[in-house]
Protein backbone atom coordinates (compact mmCIF):
# COMPACT_ATOMS: atom_id res chain seq x y z
CA UNK A 1 0.00 0.00 0.00
CA UNK A 2 3.30 2.18 0.75
CA UNK A 3 3.96 1.63 -3.00
CA UNK A 4 1.28 2.62 -4.03
CA UNK A 5 0.62 5.85 -2.50
CA UNK A 6 3.61 6.59 -3.28
CA UNK A 7 3.76 5.62 -7.32
CA UNK A 8 0.65 7.92 -7.12
CA UNK A 9 2.24 10.97 -5.72
CA UNK A 10 5.15 10.20 -8.15
CA UNK A 11 2.34 10.63 -11.15
CA UNK A 12 0.25 12.93 -9.29
CA UNK A 13 -1.92 15.48 -11.42
CA UNK A 14 -0.89 13.83 -14.70
CA UNK A 15 -3.33 10.64 -13.81
CA UNK A 16 -6.57 11.11 -15.25
CA UNK A 17 -9.93 10.19 -13.37
CA UNK A 18 -9.97 7.26 -15.86
CA UNK A 19 -6.28 5.86 -15.11
CA UNK A 20 -7.06 6.79 -10.82
CA UNK A 21 -10.21 4.66 -10.77
CA UNK A 22 -8.15 1.92 -13.28
CA UNK A 23 -10.99 1.99 -15.95
CA UNK A 24 -11.51 2.83 -19.51
CA UNK A 25 -12.78 5.72 -21.09
CA UNK A 26 -15.89 3.88 -22.47
CA UNK A 27 -16.87 2.28 -19.01
CA UNK A 28 -20.36 2.01 -18.53
CA UNK A 29 -21.80 3.93 -15.31
CA UNK A 30 -21.92 0.03 -13.38
CA UNK A 31 -18.47 -0.74 -14.17
CA UNK A 32 -17.22 2.80 -12.35
CA UNK A 33 -19.29 2.35 -9.43
CA UNK A 34 -18.32 -0.98 -8.90
CA UNK A 35 -14.52 0.45 -9.58
CA UNK A 36 -15.03 2.69 -7.09
CA UNK A 37 -16.61 1.15 -4.03
CA UNK A 38 -13.79 -1.79 -4.42
CA UNK A 39 -11.36 0.80 -4.70
CA UNK A 40 -12.83 3.43 -1.41
CA UNK A 41 -12.75 0.16 0.69
CA UNK A 42 -8.94 0.07 0.96
CA UNK A 43 -8.21 4.02 0.81
CA UNK A 44 -10.49 5.22 3.10
CA UNK A 45 -9.18 6.01 6.21
CA UNK A 46 -11.10 4.39 8.64
CA UNK A 47 -10.07 1.15 7.20
CA UNK A 48 -6.61 1.56 8.20
CA UNK A 49 -8.28 2.44 11.80
CA UNK A 50 -5.85 1.58 14.81
CA UNK A 51 -2.97 0.59 12.26
CA UNK A 52 -0.03 2.79 12.57
CA UNK A 53 0.16 4.40 9.02
CA UNK A 54 3.02 7.37 10.38
CA UNK A 55 3.52 9.64 7.54
CA UNK A 56 1.04 8.03 4.99
CA UNK A 57 -1.97 8.93 7.04
CA UNK A 58 -2.28 12.38 4.88
CA UNK A 59 -1.61 10.52 1.91
CA UNK A 60 -4.33 7.73 2.77
CA UNK A 61 -6.99 10.93 2.72
CA UNK A 62 -5.45 13.20 -0.13
CA UNK A 63 -5.98 10.08 -2.71
CA UNK A 64 -9.14 8.78 -0.69
CA UNK A 65 -10.10 12.25 -1.48
CA UNK A 66 -9.27 12.46 -4.86
CA UNK A 67 -10.51 9.01 -5.74
CA UNK A 68 -13.95 9.92 -4.32
CA UNK A 69 -14.28 13.89 -6.58
CA UNK A 70 -13.06 11.49 -9.81
CA UNK A 71 -15.74 9.53 -9.22
CA UNK A 72 -18.52 12.36 -8.61
CA UNK A 73 -17.38 13.56 -12.07
CA UNK A 74 -17.51 10.29 -14.01
CA UNK A 75 -20.86 8.76 -11.89
CA UNK A 76 -22.31 11.61 -13.70
CA UNK A 77 -23.57 11.95 -16.92
CA UNK A 78 -23.37 15.63 -18.04
CA UNK A 79 -20.01 16.16 -15.42
CA UNK A 80 -18.30 13.12 -17.28
CA UNK A 81 -19.37 14.88 -21.15
CA UNK A 82 -17.40 17.57 -19.64
CA UNK A 83 -14.47 15.98 -18.27
CA UNK A 84 -14.27 14.29 -21.67
CA UNK A 85 -14.20 17.75 -23.86
CA UNK A 86 -11.89 19.41 -21.66
CA UNK A 87 -9.25 16.71 -20.87
CA UNK A 88 -9.27 14.68 -24.14
CA UNK A 89 -5.84 15.76 -25.06
CA UNK A 90 -4.45 14.32 -21.89
CA UNK A 91 -5.99 10.89 -21.80
CA UNK A 92 -3.47 8.16 -23.26
CA UNK A 93 -3.95 6.94 -26.65
CA UNK A 94 -6.01 4.07 -25.92
CA UNK A 95 -8.47 6.11 -23.60
CA UNK A 96 -9.17 8.25 -26.52
CA UNK A 97 -10.01 5.17 -28.59
CA UNK A 98 -12.02 3.76 -25.88
CA UNK A 99 -13.81 7.32 -25.83
CA UNK A 100 -14.50 7.37 -29.37
CA UNK A 101 -16.14 4.02 -29.54
CA UNK A 102 -18.32 5.06 -26.32
CA UNK A 103 -19.24 7.91 -28.15
CA UNK A 104 -20.19 5.88 -31.20
CA UNK A 105 -22.14 2.94 -29.04
CA UNK A 106 -24.02 6.22 -27.33
CA UNK A 107 -25.26 6.96 -30.78
CA UNK A 108 -26.42 3.21 -31.08
CA UNK A 109 -28.00 3.25 -28.35
CA UNK A 110 -29.67 6.00 -28.45
CA UNK A 111 -31.08 5.05 -31.99
CA UNK A 112 -32.25 1.84 -30.79
CA UNK A 113 -34.23 2.98 -27.81
CA UNK A 114 -35.70 6.09 -29.81
CA UNK A 115 -36.82 3.20 -32.12
CA UNK A 116 -38.27 1.32 -29.19
CA UNK A 117 -39.94 4.18 -27.57
CA UNK A 118 -41.81 5.02 -30.85
CA UNK A 119 -43.17 1.18 -31.31
CA UNK A 120 -44.28 1.32 -27.78
CA UNK A 121 -45.71 4.48 -27.82
CA UNK A 122 -48.15 2.55 -30.18
CA UNK A 123 -49.05 0.00 -28.34
CA UNK A 124 -53.39 0.00 -27.20
CA UNK A 125 -55.77 -0.68 -24.11
CA UNK A 126 -53.74 -2.33 -21.02
CA UNK A 127 -50.71 -3.06 -22.82
CA UNK A 128 -49.57 0.81 -22.43
CA UNK A 129 -49.99 0.59 -18.75
CA UNK A 130 -47.38 -2.42 -19.03
CA UNK A 131 -45.32 -0.37 -21.35
CA UNK A 132 -45.68 2.37 -18.72
CA UNK A 133 -44.47 0.28 -15.77
CA UNK A 134 -41.10 -0.90 -18.34
CA UNK A 135 -40.38 2.39 -18.81
CA UNK A 136 -40.49 3.64 -15.47
CA UNK A 137 -38.45 0.56 -14.47
CA UNK A 138 -35.91 0.94 -17.18
CA UNK A 139 -35.70 4.94 -16.28
CA UNK A 140 -34.58 4.16 -12.37
CA UNK A 141 -31.54 1.77 -13.51
CA UNK A 142 -30.35 4.47 -15.79
CA UNK A 143 -30.95 6.91 -12.87
CA UNK A 144 -28.73 4.42 -10.80
CA UNK A 145 -25.78 4.63 -13.42
CA UNK A 146 -25.68 7.83 -13.64
CA UNK A 147 -27.43 8.00 -17.50
CA UNK A 148 -29.62 10.73 -16.47
CA UNK A 149 -30.63 11.42 -20.51
CA UNK A 150 -31.76 8.20 -21.01
CA UNK A 151 -33.50 8.57 -17.44
CA UNK A 152 -35.55 11.21 -18.71
CA UNK A 153 -36.38 9.94 -22.25
CA UNK A 154 -38.23 6.81 -20.66
CA UNK A 155 -39.84 8.79 -18.27
CA UNK A 156 -41.12 10.94 -21.08
CA UNK A 157 -42.13 7.95 -23.22
CA UNK A 158 -43.42 6.47 -19.74
CA UNK A 159 -45.80 9.41 -18.77
CA UNK A 160 -47.27 9.55 -22.31
CA UNK A 161 -47.95 5.82 -21.88
CA UNK A 162 -49.57 6.28 -18.23
CA UNK A 163 -50.26 9.82 -17.92
CA UNK A 164 -52.42 9.75 -14.61
CA UNK A 165 -49.58 7.86 -12.66
CA UNK A 166 -48.17 10.19 -10.18
CA UNK A 167 -44.77 8.81 -9.46
CA UNK A 168 -43.47 9.29 -12.92
CA UNK A 169 -44.15 13.06 -12.96
CA UNK A 170 -42.63 13.37 -10.13
CA UNK A 171 -39.75 11.43 -10.67
CA UNK A 172 -39.17 12.83 -14.15
CA UNK A 173 -39.31 16.69 -12.38
CA UNK A 174 -37.01 15.65 -9.98
CA UNK A 175 -34.47 14.24 -12.97
CA UNK A 176 -34.77 17.79 -14.92
CA UNK A 177 -33.84 19.35 -12.06
CA UNK A 178 -30.88 17.14 -10.69
CA UNK A 179 -29.72 17.34 -14.77
CA UNK A 180 -30.16 21.00 -14.62
CA UNK A 181 -28.09 21.34 -11.85
CA UNK A 182 -25.63 19.08 -12.72
CA UNK A 183 -25.09 21.02 -16.13
CA UNK A 184 -24.23 23.80 -14.08
CA UNK A 185 -22.02 22.62 -11.56
CA UNK A 186 -20.14 21.15 -14.79
CA UNK A 187 -20.02 24.23 -16.59
CA UNK A 188 -18.94 26.11 -13.40
CA UNK A 189 -16.13 23.68 -13.16
CA UNK A 190 -14.97 24.22 -16.64
CA UNK A 191 -15.11 27.34 -16.11
CA UNK A 192 -12.73 27.81 -13.60
CA UNK A 193 -10.44 25.31 -15.01
CA UNK A 194 -9.93 28.05 -18.17
CA UNK A 195 -9.60 30.76 -15.43
CA UNK A 196 -6.89 29.34 -13.92
CA UNK A 197 -5.17 28.56 -17.34
CA UNK A 198 -6.04 32.56 -18.31
CA UNK A 199 -7.95 31.45 -21.22
CA UNK A 200 -10.45 34.17 -20.23
CA UNK A 201 -12.50 34.50 -23.22
CA UNK A 202 -13.88 30.44 -23.15
CA UNK A 203 -14.01 30.94 -19.40
CA UNK A 204 -16.79 33.49 -19.58
CA UNK A 205 -18.68 31.03 -22.45
CA UNK A 206 -18.83 28.35 -19.65
CA UNK A 207 -19.61 30.48 -16.46
CA UNK A 208 -22.09 31.75 -18.71
CA UNK A 209 -23.37 28.73 -19.35
CA UNK A 210 -23.74 26.91 -16.14
CA UNK A 211 -25.50 30.50 -15.05
CA UNK A 212 -27.81 29.52 -18.18
CA UNK A 213 -28.52 26.46 -16.29
CA UNK A 214 -28.87 27.49 -12.91
CA UNK A 215 -30.14 31.34 -12.79
CA UNK A 216 -29.35 31.83 -9.24
CA UNK A 217 -25.65 30.71 -9.16
CA UNK A 218 -23.81 33.51 -7.83
CA UNK A 219 -20.60 31.67 -8.70
CA UNK A 220 -21.27 31.71 -12.15
CA UNK A 221 -21.61 35.90 -12.41
CA UNK A 222 -19.24 36.67 -10.20
CA UNK A 223 -16.85 34.27 -12.84
CA UNK A 224 -17.89 35.68 -15.56
CA UNK A 225 -17.71 38.99 -14.16
CA UNK A 226 -14.15 38.36 -13.46
CA UNK A 227 -13.07 36.87 -17.15
CA UNK A 228 -15.17 39.82 -18.70
CA UNK A 229 -12.86 42.39 -17.34
CA UNK A 230 -9.47 40.55 -17.66
CA UNK A 231 -10.47 40.17 -21.27
CA UNK A 232 -11.44 43.89 -21.49
CA UNK A 233 -14.90 43.42 -22.25
CA UNK A 234 -16.55 46.21 -19.93
CA UNK A 235 -20.26 46.28 -21.00
CA UNK A 236 -20.19 42.20 -20.32
CA UNK A 237 -18.89 42.51 -16.79
CA UNK A 238 -20.67 45.44 -15.75
CA UNK A 239 -23.28 43.33 -16.78
CA UNK A 240 -22.14 40.28 -14.68
CA UNK A 241 -21.33 42.37 -12.34
CA UNK A 242 -24.75 43.43 -11.77
CA UNK A 243 -25.97 40.12 -11.20
CA UNK A 244 -23.88 38.59 -8.93
CA UNK A 245 -24.60 41.97 -6.74
CA UNK A 246 -28.43 41.21 -7.15
CA UNK A 247 -27.99 37.75 -6.16
CA UNK A 248 -25.74 38.11 -3.28
CA UNK A 249 -26.21 42.14 -2.08
CA UNK A 250 -24.47 41.15 0.95
CA UNK A 251 -20.84 40.07 -1.03
CA UNK A 252 -18.39 42.92 -0.50
CA UNK A 253 -16.00 41.55 -3.37
CA UNK A 254 -18.93 41.91 -5.73
CA UNK A 255 -19.67 45.11 -5.10
CA UNK A 256 -16.30 46.44 -4.87
CA UNK A 257 -15.69 44.48 -8.47
CA UNK A 258 -18.77 46.16 -10.27
CA UNK A 259 -17.60 49.81 -8.15
CA UNK A 260 -14.65 49.57 -10.09
CA UNK A 261 -16.23 48.72 -13.47
CA UNK A 262 -19.06 52.07 -12.98
CA UNK A 263 -15.50 54.34 -12.26
CA UNK A 264 -13.73 52.73 -15.39
CA UNK A 265 -16.97 53.47 -17.27
CA UNK A 266 -16.86 57.14 -16.37
CA UNK A 267 -20.25 56.34 -13.97
CA UNK A 268 -18.51 57.98 -10.83
CA UNK A 269 -22.32 58.67 -9.30
CA UNK A 270 -23.03 54.80 -9.64
CA UNK A 271 -19.84 54.04 -8.38
CA UNK A 272 -19.91 56.11 -5.50
CA UNK A 273 -23.40 54.49 -5.00
CA UNK A 274 -22.06 51.20 -4.12
CA UNK A 275 -19.07 52.24 -2.67
CA UNK A 276 -21.21 53.75 0.17
CA UNK A 277 -23.20 51.08 0.66
CA UNK A 278 -20.44 48.70 0.10
CA UNK A 279 -18.46 50.82 3.70
CA UNK A 280 -21.95 51.04 5.54
CA UNK A 281 -21.46 47.45 5.45
CA UNK A 282 -17.70 47.65 6.15
CA UNK A 283 -16.86 51.46 7.04
CA UNK A 284 -12.85 49.35 7.41
CA UNK A 285 -12.48 48.52 4.16
CA UNK A 286 -9.70 50.87 3.09
CA UNK A 287 -10.06 49.49 -1.12
CA UNK A 288 -13.40 51.23 -0.85
CA UNK A 289 -12.28 54.04 1.16
CA UNK A 290 -9.36 55.10 -1.66
CA UNK A 291 -11.93 54.40 -4.81
CA UNK A 292 -14.32 56.86 -3.42
CA UNK A 293 -11.63 59.99 -2.41
CA UNK A 294 -10.26 59.08 -5.90
CA UNK A 295 -13.63 59.61 -7.29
Amino acid sequence: MQRELEELEIKGDRLTHYELLSVAADADGGTIRRAYLEKSKRYHPDAWYRRDVGGFGPLLSKWFQRLSAAYQVLSDEESRTGYDRDHRAELSKSDRAALERRELSLVEEERRARERRERMLRTKGFARIGAARKFYEEALEHALNGERTQAIFALKAARELDPNRKEIAAKLVELEREQARARANSALSSGREREEKKRFSEAVTAYAAAFQNDPTSFLAAIGAARCAQESSDARAATTWALRAVELNPDDLGARMLLAHLFASNGLKARARSELTTLLQKNPDHKEARALLRAL
